[in-house]
C-alpha cells in the first residue's frame, strides 16, 4: 500500500499503463482525466473516469488503475487538504457571500469516498486554462498561483448545481471528520480493537463506535473485513505473493478464515479468483 501525501497542483504524464495500486491518500484530491482512463476499483465493481472526466478521491484508500491512451495517460490534480478547503470556503462565504449548503443525499455518497463527473461547462473551462498553464510552465505552477487557481477551483464546484461532487467536496472541509476518518484508514493494516481505535481517536468506545458508524455506515468489524478483502483482491491481481502471504499482509492470518471470508464475498477462493483473472481456467 502506498502512502500519498502531497501538496499543490500539477499535471502528470505516464507513457505506460500503470497496473492497480493501493493508495492510502492524506488529502483530498480532485482533477481531471487528459488523455487515458482511470479505473477506481470498489465494491466488486469499477468506476472509470475517460478523457475529460473529473474526479475527486477523498481522504482514505483507494484502488487505483490508469491506463494509457496510445501509450500515454495525462491527468491534472489538485491536492488540497481539509485545513485549506475549510479556510477557501470561509472566504468565499466572507467575499462572495457564497451559501456553502447542499441537500444531497444518496447512496453512491453514503458508500463510495470517491465522485466521477462529467463536468459542467465552467469547470471543463477552468480545467483547460489550468492545463494551457502547465504547458507553458514544465508541468509545475508557483504556490501563489497554486492558492489562487485552487480557490477558484473549489467556487466553481461551490456554484454548481447539487450533486455528489459538491456535496464531497463540503463534507471534505469537515476538519474533524477528516482527522477521524483519517485515523482508522491508518489502522486497516494493523492489528486493533474498537478500545485501542477509540483511544486513537480520544473518544469513548461508546462514542466512537456511534462516530464510525455515522461516517462509515457499518459497524468497525465489518468495515475493516471488508477492506482487508479489497485490498487482497487488488494484491491477487497486482502481484506474485501467496495466498497467505496476502492474507498475513491484510490482517487474516488464519488461512481457512481468509479464504473463507474471501469466498463469501467472491463467490470462490483466492487461488481460484486469481487463476480466473489470469485465464488460467
Amino acid at each position: 500500500m502506498q502512502v500519498v501525501q502531497a501538496i499543490g497542483a500539477v499535471k502528470v504524464s505516464n507513457r505506460t499503463s500503470v497496473g492497480i495500486r493501493t493508495l492510502n491518500i492524506k488529502q483530498k484530491v480532485v482533477g481531471m482525466v487528459l488523455r487515458g482512463t482511470k479505473k477506481i476499483y470498489h465494491d466488486d465493481r469499477v468506476t472509470i473516469a475517460e478523457a475529460g472526466d473529473m474526479f475527486l478521491l477523498n481522504e482514505g484508500l483507494h484502488h487505483i488503475e490508469e491506463c494509457a491512451d496510445n501509450q500515454l495517460f495525462e491527468q491534472i490534480l489538485f491536492y488540497i487538504t481539509a485545513e485549506e478547503l475549510h479556510k477557501h470556503i470561509v472566504t468565499l462565504i466572507q467575499q462572495y457571500q457564497l451559501e456553502c449548503f447542499t441537500t444531497h443525499h444518496c447512496r453512491k455518497c453514503q458508500s463510495n469516498n470517491f465522485v466521477v463527473s462529467k463536468p459542467n461547462k465552467s469547470l471543463s473551462e477552468f480545467f483547460s486554462s489550468i492545463n494551457n498553464t502547465f504547458n507553458s510552465t514544465n508541468s509545475q505552477i508557483g504556490e501563489h498561483l497554486r492558492q489562487m487557481r485552487t480557490i477558484e477551483l473549489v467556487y466553481h464546484i461551490l456554484c454548481s448545481e447539487d450533486g455528489c461532487l459538491k456535496n464531497q467536496l463540503l463534507q471534505g472541509a469537515d476538519i474533524d471528520r477528516v482527522k477521524f476518518m483519517g485515523c482508522i484508514y491508518d489502522h486497516i493494516l494493523k492489528e486493533c480493537t474498537v478500545e485501542s481505535l477509540a483511544a486513537a481517536t480520544h473518544r469513548s468506545p461508546t462514542s466512537f463506535k456511534k462516530e464510525f458508524r455515522r461516517y462509515f455506515h457499518t459497524s468497525p468489524h465489518k468495515w475493516f473485513i471488508n477492506q482487508r478483502l479489497q485490498i487482497a483482491h487488488t494484491m491477487l491481481l497486482s502481484t506474485d505473493q501467496t495466498v497467505e502471504q496476502i492474507g498475513n499482509y491484510c490482517c487474516l492470518h488464519n488461512p481457512s478464515h481468509f479464504i473463507s471470508r474471501f469466498r463469501e464475498r467472491y463467490n470462490m477462493t483466492p487461488k481460484v479468483f486469481r487463476q480466473v483473472a489470469r485465464g488460467e481456467r
